[in-house]
């Protein structure tokens, strides 16, 4: 009989740990050869999830020790701290700048709104001093008066005024009050609003913003020097645009604000259907005027003696910065065929038409007579009619007139009766 055979423990726990190390390496390799073959897998691609047992936990990897930086990785850090930190008072800066430049833009608009009222102040007291002197001066006018005579005669121009130089009585209107472009013939209270500001024997330099005005010019150059009354010589004779632009810009600044002292002054005037945006009358937005308001402004312009003796020359020799002298011809043709006419001021533009302020002087009488939206050469026709009709109108003095002169002759003759009394007295 065999004796079984006794194992000793130890024995079986040293088998089982050999056995053991021995299939643990084939388990790693197996598992690192399912992980690489799972993304091949078709069950996987088609969406299908692993079974469960299938699942294993991954092994735990042990942080890895961190390695000690370099100067470099060190230097780096820190210039990024340092550009963060530049970037961030940067946009405080900006911020900051921002705030001080809607600050001095709000302070720019202050000072604006400051100047703009003070030139409305200029303008308001400029206004109560031509109102004042115009009120004065029209107290002293003659009172209106009633006249005799035919019919006017019909004119082809669609808008048109006559009135009277010294009086400012109207004796003819046709659709006087519609608003339409006037053309050249507001350069009329260009040449006032030059003559109030005097010294037109003053020089002033031309403007570089005469390239931006046509068609009509007389050829001046930016920074050619000349006299105000040489470009307002030009201007009145041969209605130069740029010349009209140069004397607005000597006499404002600029030819807004000179278009705004043209308003003033048609306001002053009685001038409440114009308005005006530039001082030549090229075509712009909004400007406008009519036959009645502008024979108000071509009333002014007669009082005025430096004017007068403008407007009735029927040429002009214009010398030029470079030295060419250049002959112009006054565009006002009633000048040649009419012998009483003494001026004053053509215009033309499609829009306005032929347009023609005329004025005449003939036994003590002045007329003056303005055709808006007229064509050739029915403009000169027509003024020249209207011209003699309004001369020969007879005037008539108001009633109680001769009453009162033949009072005044009355006791002149009785003041004079009782003076060769005493001397016949004293001679006795």
């Amino acid at each position: 009989m065999t004796c079984p055979t006794v194992i000793c423990p130890r024995f079986v726990l040293a088998v089982f740990v050999a056995a053991l190390l021995s299939i643990s390496p084939q388990l790693a390799f197996s598992q690192e050869n399912t992980k690489e073959k799972k993304p091949e897998d078709s069950s996987t691609e088609a969406g299908e999830k692993p079974a469960e047992g299938d699942k294993e936990a991954a092994p735990e990897v042990a942080p890895e020790p961190k390695k000690p930086r370099t100067k470099e990785e060190l230097r780096e850090e820190m210039m990024e701290k340092l550009a963060d930190n530049l970037s961030r008072r940067a946009r405080m800066l900006s911020k900051r700048e921002g705030t001080l430049i809607t600050r001095e833009q709000e302070l720019l608009e202050r000072e604006q709104a400051i100047a703009e009222r003070e030139r409305a102040l200029a303008d308001l007291e400029m206004l109560l001093e031509s109102r004042e002197e115009i009120v004065r001066r029209r107290e002293n006018l003659p009172p209106p008066q009633a006249w005799k005579g035919p019919k006017a005669p019909s004119v082809y121009g669609k808008h048109a005024a006559v009135i009277d130089g010294n009086t400012m009585q109207f004796y003819y209107k046709k659709s006087a009050d519609y608003k339409i472009p006037v053309a050249s013939t507001q350069k009329l209270l260009t040449a006032i609003l030059v003559c109030q500001a005097g010294s037109l024997d003053t020089e002033l330099v031309v403007p570089k913003e005469v390239y931006d005005v046509e068609p009509t010019v007389v050829g001046v150059k930016p920074g050619e020097i000349y006299t105000r009354r040489q470009i307002l010589t030009g201007l009145l004779v041969r209605s130069g645009n740029d010349l009209a632009a140069t004397l607005a810009i000597d006499n404002a600044g600029s030819v807004a604000a000179f278009a705004e002292k043209m308003n003033t002054l048609a306001k002053s005037l009685g001038m409440n259907d114009s308005n005006f945006v530039n001082p030549h009358g090229l075509p712009a937005k909004g400007q406008h005027s009519t036959a009645h308001d502008m024979a108000l402004a071509a009333f002014e312009a007669y009082q005025n003696p430096e004017i007068r003796e403008i407007v009735k020359k029927r040429t002009f020799e214009f010398v030029l910065g470079s030295g060419k002298v250049y002959k112009l011809y006054n565009t006002n043709k009633v000048l040649g065929t009419l012998k009483s006419c003494n001026g004053m001021k053509t215009g033309f533009t499609y829009a306005a038409g032929n347009c023609l302020i005329s004025s005449a002087s003939e036994n003590g009488q002045d007329r003056i007579t303005v055709m808006l939206k007229s064509g050739r050469p029915y403009v000169y026709k027509d003024s020249q009619a209207l011209l003699e009709w309004s001369l020969a109108l007879k005037i008539e003095k108001p009633k109680g007139e001769d009453d009162e002169d033949e009072v005044e002759e009355a006791a002149a003759d009785g003041k004079a009766k009782e003076e060769f009394t005493e001397v016949a007295m004293l001679d006795f």
